[in-house]
């Protein structure tokens, strides 16, 4: 009768008790289990993060700015530093971009001109380009393929007649007018451009990309190369 009331004991007890397993044991079980879920959530997890701290941290670009064939004297993120403060944006928010190491020659047989040349049409054609600062030969050289706004457009009357004497005019492609329009204006004696030493040997053109997204900002860059080194930091 007492082994008839054990058993019966026994078949009452909880399922867990009857097959305990040892703690390590049940962990490898749960972990077999459950590790491809884990994974997968923890890696979601991981992107979602990385998705909003990009968004909380991107920048915008309100400017982008290339030196053709200038020479190596310049410090990009420096130099843009101050055109920030001149240009007074939120440095948390906002950003403004220089690469000064553009250099081709057609001359030259070298993969960096065909890779220069390349990156910086695409930029220019994907509107991620604001202004360029080159070398007489190769801003004639683009401005030929038509890569610069028309500055009469963009200029106030006041500006027009500041800058009578450096304009260069070019016939744009495509623009719909018979005659040469101004392209280009020549910074060589800019201040800040004579600061940084950048075309010592030749004359050195300002232009305004056509797809440039941030003409005023473009303006206020032509602005900040004419103004004197020691106005730009207040």
């Amino acid at each position: 009768m007492s082994n008839t009331n054990s058993t019966k004991d026994q078949e009452h007890l909880p399922r867990h008790r009857q097959d305990t397993k040892p703690l390590k044991k049940q962990l490898a079980d749960y972990w077999d289990y459950y590790k491809i879920p884990a994974i997968i959530i923890l890696l979601a997890a991981c992107m979602l993060g990385s998705i909003f701290h990009t968004m909380l941290t991107q920048k915008e670009t309100v400017l982008s700015v290339a030196y053709i064939n200038a020479f190596p004297n310049i410090n990009d993120a420096q130099f843009m530093e101050g055109f920030n403060r001149y240009l007074g944006i939120n440095p948390k928010k906002e950003e403004t971009l220089l690469d000064s190491a553009y250099y081709i020659n057609e001359n030259s047989d070298s993969p960096y001109t065909t890779t220069y040349q390349q990156k910086f049409s695409a930029m220019a054609m994907a509107g991620k380009l604001d202004v360029v600062v080159a070398d007489e030969y190769y801003f004639r050289f683009y401005a030929h393929q038509g890569f610069f706004q028309d500055l009469s457009t963009l200029l106030s009357t006041e500006q027009m007649q500041q800058f009578e004497q450096e304009l260069l005019y070019y016939d744009l492609p495509d623009d719909g007018k018979e005659e040469a329009v101004p392209v280009g204006i020549n910074v060589t004696a800019a201040p800040q451009i004579m600061e940084t030493d950048s075309y010592p040997n030749t004359t050195a053109y300002y232009g305004v990309v056509i797809y440039s997204q941030y003409t005023d900002n473009a303006l206020e860059f032509l602005s900040y190369l004419e103004a004197a080194p020691d106005t730009t930091a207040n």
